[in-house]
């Protein structure tokens, strides 16, 4: 588990993760606004403000604390050292530069700036994936949660390669509709549900300490999710169908995993997971009713919102207080973890964010609920990193 090796912690510099989460953290407040002051793109997914703050909640926030805690947490999960950690800051720049870059190209009618900065997130990613990959055949042992991120860095790769054929297609007479869901697909499906569902399989477990949780239900969860995606870019219902069973598998094996709980009281970072769960189930729910704008909103906003930001609240502190405190233990007084977070501040963001997402399908209005709900998550990782 992540607080189990510290030493591990400290191989990857603390500026690595930290970098990636401070820009993720600017690219969520810039998509947030640019939605609540433009409440009215809500009605069409194409709406060039939709478009940029998909990829600014999605690519830059989401991708970009993914990316961020892969570079410490795979190392723990597969035993074995981060291939070249400095490749990394060369990700970040790349990754750094390019999101804004596509944003600004949505905003601006410049299908020109879409193409370089998807290629130069491309690239990015693609470093990334050399960089994981060459990491995952280090490893001494499997599992299934490693298995769920060798998924996920696939995905990483294919979604922008499949973005960036979008973005190119109009220019060289080959534009097709469908290459625009295969990308919706690998992105939404390919990262964010397969990283939430295998990562928070071994977080949620890690954080209720909860013993003796089988892999098997997780081992189904990815075979269903990936054969459902398969099926939807086919055009076949049953994927859809797949895809619904993938996602009931995660809540079993949520569920299993709170039932062998020891810590009764669940954290902040679980409750934000149950909470996007929630979210998660909405979705599923608005689909099914053929509401495709209604379900992208649950799921960007309240899904992956939720799950990333209350993850965040465990990952950062543990990181800050491992590299600045755990030197010092023994030798002087120094704060425990739980007092790295201002939890209030932090539940605050959680509320607004929820009522914000929840609400904003029927009064878009409330996205200045989730808009706000920047500044209290600003303020507590702020104190996280002031501590």
């Amino acid at each position: 588990m992540l607080a189990a090796t510290p030493s591990q912690a400290r191989v990857v510099p603390l500026t690595l993760p930290g970098g990636f989460f401070l820009l993720a953290s600017l690219a969520l407040a810039w998509g947030a606004a640019l939605l609540a002051l433009n409440p009215e793109a809500l009605s069409a997914y194409r709406h060039p403000v939709v478009l940029a703050a998909a990829h600014l909640l999605l690519l830059g926030f989401g991708v970009g604390v993914l990316v961020g805690a892969m570079h410490q947490l795979v190392p723990v999960i597969v035993e074995a050292p981060l291939y070249r950690p400095g490749l990394g800051y060369g990700v970040m720049l790349l990754w750094g530069v390019g999101v804004p870059l596509e944003a600004a190209g949505f905003l601006a009618g410049r299908p020109e700036w879409v193409a370089v900065g998807g290629g130069l997130v491309l690239l990015a990613l693609f470093t990334f994936g050399v960089q994981m990959g060459l990491t995952f055949l280090s490893a001494p042992r499997w599992n299934r949660v490693a298995t769920a991120l060798a998924w996920v860095t696939f995905y990483l790769v294919l979604t922008p390669v499949l973005g960036l054929v979008q973005a190119l297609a109009p220019r060289y007479g080959f534009y097709d509709p469908e290459r625009l869901v295969w990308h919706v697909l690998a992105g939404l499906g390919g990262i964010f549900l397969l990283a939430i569902l295998g990562v928070g399989h071994k977080l949620v477990a890690m954080f209720t300490l909860a013993h003796g949780v089988r892999e098997e239900v997780l081992g189904l969860v990815l075979w269903t999710v990936n054969l459902g995606l398969l099926g939807l870019a086919l055009g076949e219902r049953t994927g859809g169908v797949l895809l619904a069973v993938g996602v009931g598998l995660g809540g079993v094996d949520l569920w299993r995993i709170l039932k062998r709980r020891t810590r009764r009281a669940l954290d902040i970072g679980v409750r934000h997971y149950v909470a996007g769960m929630g979210f998660l189930v909405l979705t599923l729910g608005a689909l099914a009713v053929g509401n495709v704008l209604v379900a992208g909103t649950w799921f960007v906003l309240g899904f992956v919102g939720l799950v990333t930001t209350g993850m965040l609240y465990k990952i950062l502190p543990f990181l800050v207080w491992t590299h600045r405190y755990a030197p010092r233990v023994g030798r002087e007084p120094v704060p425990m973890l739980k007092e790295m977070l201002p939890e209030r501040a932090a539940y605050l963001a959680g509320v607004l964010f929820a009522l914000g997402a929840l609400l904003a399908p029927g009064w878009p209005q409330a996205l200045w609920l989730f808009a706000l709900g920047t500044l209290p998550y600003t303020y507590a990782l702020w104190e996280v990193v002031r501590r």
